[in-house]
């Protein structure tokens, strides 16, 4: 059963491609701290080499020399004082991550786990109480009766430790800042969109293309169904261009990352143009389908946890931290405008098309950006105030071919407001923001119409 169960686990990561792999490790607890261990377990066989046959103790001034029985009492008291600093520890981290769950979203709590920080720190945690365990098992006062490098290195990983005890209380603190924490969350989606949209897919996208097959793509396809229920985590989307090229065909995506697939959904649909037999298991392998969603290519779980944050914020009467999630958001939004030309066509290097991805524009980002944001600060006017002061401060950074995108959510954002005004200087802050943005988004005519309508 041990080893079926073994045999399971090690197959789920040797089929994992490369950059899901690297995620698994990073968003893992037990990586790190594995690394501290081999590495402990390396100095610890260099001072006792040192000790028992080099006899380094023996060869030390008697200052510096330290006899066995001293030897193991520090080594029995920094192993009971490490192991209680260690379980310490791992008990702040469950505070913190009980913290994160109610106050913010259970869905961040990986952004804690795979900061290096934390995991570096459990990691010296770790090593430290290893290495002084295993030193107390190999003493052995037959050998040598003077130690020197495990006892200094015991006392020196000792104060080591408490050192990167204070840290991480200090680092623990730190994160639990809204600041630091949506700060966190939107480099994570800036990266997302910076290493899918931009770095992977931009070099593919085109919108002339040598469009030879459309007469084909009219007739009906041929469909590849998931196999596996679960959510899209990961497409490896060069590879299935290279493949698409060969076998030459083209395919149409049903569905985007981040959907939720039953194992009977069709993926994709291609067509063929010859009557060779097309190995669809090969399509199916660019596919991870895994249990739960994951931030590797899905720009929009990632964007969600800020969102998470805002309307959490909003339920806890905490004006101020939704408000930082929101231009956090939006600078998410920004990135995502000027990076891309949201086309939804990808061709080989021969500029025949490949795949047909799902449409996604400038208007769905927003939407699912602050759309529900919006909705649930719908009676709070200073909340969405601040998000029209935000989609201003986007427009003055945005492409301008999204200008009318940002104008018209706003339009629908204020359209809410006609008697929910409980003082006048909420009134005028709204319509200065608002007219701010049809200025930015050269805009003032619909303005005015607004006004009139009002």
């Amino acid at each position: 059963m041990k080893t079926y169960l073994l045999d399971k686990y090690l197959k789920k990561y040797t089929r994992m491609s490369e950059r899901e792999l690297a995620h698994q490790v990073k968003s893992n607890l037990w990586f790190t701290p594995v690394l501290y261990v081999l590495f402990s377990m390396i100095l610890l066989s260099v001072t006792l080499n040192g000790d028992l046959n080099y006899g380094m103790g023996n060869k030390m001034i008697s200052y510096f020399a330290v006899d066995y029985e001293l030897t193991l009492s520090l080594l029995s008291v920094l192993t009971a004082a490490t192991l209680t600093i260690t379980i310490f520890t791992f008990n702040l981290v469950l505070v913190v991550f009980t913290t994160f769950s109610g106050q913010f979203s259970p869905r961040i709590l990986k952004n804690f786990i795979s900061s290096k920080a934390t995991q570096r720190v459990l990691g010296i945690f770790t090593g430290s109480f290893i290495y002084v365990l295993l030193s107390l098992f190999f003493l052995n006062k037959r050998i040598t009766e003077y130690y020197f490098a495990v006892p200094i290195t015991a006392t020196f990983l000792a104060i080591f430790s408490m050192a990167t005890f204070i840290f991480f209380i200090n680092h623990a603190v730190a994160w639990l800042q809204v600041n630091q924490l949506t700060d966190d969350m939107k480099k994570e989606a800036l990266g997302i969109v910076k290493g899918t949209l931009k770095d992977e897919l931009d070099s593919y996208k085109v919108k002339d293309f040598n469009d030879t097959d459309a007469d084909i793509r009219n007739g009906k396809g041929l469909q590849i169904k998931a196999g596996t229920p679960g959510y899209i985590q990961l497409v490896d989307f060069i590879s299935m261009i290279e493949e698409a090229k060969k076998d030459d065909i083209m395919m149409r995506f049903e569905h985007t990352i981040g959907s939720y697939v039953f194992e009977s959904t069709p993926l994709l649909t291609y067509w063929k143009k010859h009557e060779m037999k097309i190995d669809e298991d090969k399509y199916l392998a660019f596919f991870s389908v895994r249990k739960k969603q994951t931030e590797v290519q899905d720009i929009e779980f990632s964007i969600n946890k800020l969102v998470e944050v805002a309307i959490r914020a909003l339920g806890n009467y905490d004006p101020k931290t939704a408000t930082t999630a929101i231009y956090q958001v939006s600078e998410v939004l920004v990135s995502i405008s000027l990076v891309t030309d949201f086309s939804n066509y990808l061709a080989d290097d021969e500029n025949n098309l490949r795949l047909l991805l799902q449409k996604r524009d400038f208007n769905h980002y927003l939407y699912n950006g602050l759309g529900y944001i919006r909705h649930y600060a719908k009676d709070n006017v200073i909340v969405s105030t601040d998000i029209l002061k935000a989609l201003d401060l986007m427009a003055k950074s945005l492409n301008p071919r999204d200008y009318q995108s940002v104008w018209d959510f706003a339009i629908h954002t204020a359209l809410g407001f006609e008697n929910l005004f409980l003082f006048e200087q909420d009134s005028q802050q709204f319509y200065l923001a608002l007219y701010n943005l049809a200025t930015t988004t050269n805009n003032q005519k619909d303005y005015e119409k607004f006004l009139k309508k009002m």
